[in-house]
């Protein structure tokens, strides 16, 4: 899938929205290339800050169970399948790489991906 404009040519970038972001091939395990993300930071920084935080999705549900990782129902979300959050692999990016909005979390969804990301800073 190629994204022409960028989101923040269009709308707002707004915490617990679901974003195509271009992530940084890191290698090994960890999430890359043009994928779903939550957006996670705080709405002030979304606005005027040029690197923003993102939680990478994941559509492959078997996953091993973290506490860190989050599911998200399609149903409740918008999106087309049932995916994790990878808490535990929360990414900066630029606000250059987030491409367009394809889904939101609701206010519950949220408070659980708040909770995966306390969990992995041991900020709970």
């Amino acid at each position: 899938m190629q994204v022409v404009n960028n989101v923040q040519q269009t709308q707002q970038l707004i915490r617990g929205g679901i974003y195509i972001v271009n992530l940084p091939n890191s290698g090994g395990s960890i999430q890359s290339k043009q994928r779903p993300c939550v957006l996670v930071s705080n709405n002030s920084c979304n606005n005027f800050s040029p690197v923003l935080h993102v939680c990478p999705l994941s559509s492959v549900t078997t996953k091993k169970k973290l506490p860190t990782h989050i599911t998200i129902n399609r149903g409740n979300s918008g999106l087309l399948k049932d995916s994790i959050v990878l808490c535990e692999q929360t990414i900066p990016v630029n606000k250059s790489d987030i491409l367009n909005q394809v889904a939101f979390c609701d206010e519950e969804t949220m408070l659980r991906i708040s909770r995966g990301i306390r969990i992995q800073f041991a900020l709970e």
